[in-house]
């Protein structure tokens, strides 16, 4: 027999803290709550029973504020919040050299507690990092915002992080899932929809919200990490280099003789200081730069091309589509400034 949603709606509990952005909380709380009323609203005038119940989750019931400033309110505390069937995370944001558990123990410890209970685990951009540190991702893919490739490579070696993917899958029966940019949430709330509730209420709270999921994953708004890192002063030395150079030629091959060092020995330290090999964090820094000016007008792609250092521009069209998902054309007209403001 069916399960009737409308008198046994399913129980859906978002973790709060205070370093918590409320878009992303009160988004999925928004999108969430309303499958079943506001698609009926819309065409009928009148709402029917809502298919979910939704409920903020904190440490304690005490009203704070989150990042910005935004007031929330919580439904109940973690002892309370015992029998939800998704408990979903937003981002948080603690900082490089913070771990989640210093800050967010009780948080995480209910989530430990929620999971081996059976209840479904989903996270929006960094809330993926809680799930790290509790463990429940070893030997699994993950993603999250793209800015943190390189906390998961330092802090969690034994997860494949996939910055371009929109929407990753973990534990068994995919019991957990991530979904990666800032905006991914609608991407994560509508899977949840489909999945648990049909396609069919997901299709109609796309259409109510004019919400369009994204296949494409976050590569075409990802920047590299330009921060020098600290612990390898040889490379240092090289990256700060880069910067000013990257568009010369045989940029690699200059920084292997500035650096005096073997080339074998040299890919070996680049890599394990900057997580890129050498030629791979020149292109990011090429491409990167590439994005800037095709997002500002009056530069054709050749001359971009050759600015960053690509005397053949089909070499960098192709190395532009791999780095991004789009080609350098595409990019101008979702990313130029004129294309945002004529689609205002």
């Amino acid at each position: 027999m069916s399960r009737d949603f409308t008198t046994d709606p399913l129980r859906i509990d978002l973790l709060a803290a205070d370093s918590c952005r409320g878009a992303i909380l009160y988004g999925l709380y928004d999108l969430l709550q309303s499958v079943g009323t506001a698609w009926s609203y819309l065409t009928e005038g009148t709402p029917s029973p809502a298919l979910t119940r939704v409920r903020i989750v904190a440490r304690t019931k005490d009203p704070f504020r989150c990042i910005g400033g935004v007031p929330v309110i919580p439904d109940v505390n973690l002892d309370e919040a015992n029998d939800a069937e998704i408990v979903c995370l937003p981002n948080f944001r603690l900082g490089e050299f913070v771990s989640p558990r210093d800050v967010l123990g009780p948080e995480i410890d209910w989530i430990l507690r929620r999971h081996k209970s059976g209840a479904r685990v989903a996270s929006a951009c960094s809330g993926s990092a809680l799930l790290a540190d509790a463990g429940l991702l070893d030997g699994e893919e993950a993603t999250a915002h793209w800015s943190m490739r390189e906390i998961f490579r330092q802090r969690y070696p034994n997860i494949t992080f996939c910055p371009d993917r929109t929407l990753t899958f973990a534990g068994q029966g995919d019991s957990i899932v991530m979904s990666g940019g800032m905006a991914s949430w609608q991407d994560l709330a509508l899977y949840l929809i489909a999945r648990f509730l049909g396609p069919e209420h997901a299709a109609q709270s796309a259409r109510f919200y004019c919400v369009d999921p994204k296949p494409d994953g976050q590569r075409h708004y990802a920047a590299p990490m330009r921060r020098l890192q600290s612990e390898d002063a040889v490379i240092r030395e090289c990256q700060a280099w880069l910067a000013d150079a990257y568009g010369k030629s045989d940029a690699v091959g200059r920084m292997i003789a500035q650096s005096g060092l073997p080339r074998r020995t040299f890919d070996r330290r680049f890599r394990a200081a900057t997580g890129y090999s050498p030629m791979d964090y020149v292109q990011s820094l090429r491409i990167e730069e590439a994005k800037q000016f095709l997002e500002t007008d009056g530069h054709n792609v050749d001359s971009v091309a050759e600015a960053v250092g690509y005397s053949d521009t089909r070499a960098f069209r192709r190395v532009f589509k791999k780095m991004t998902g789009l080609n350098p054309a595409e990019y101008r007209r979702r990313f130029s400034s004129s294309g945002f403001l004529s689609a205002r």
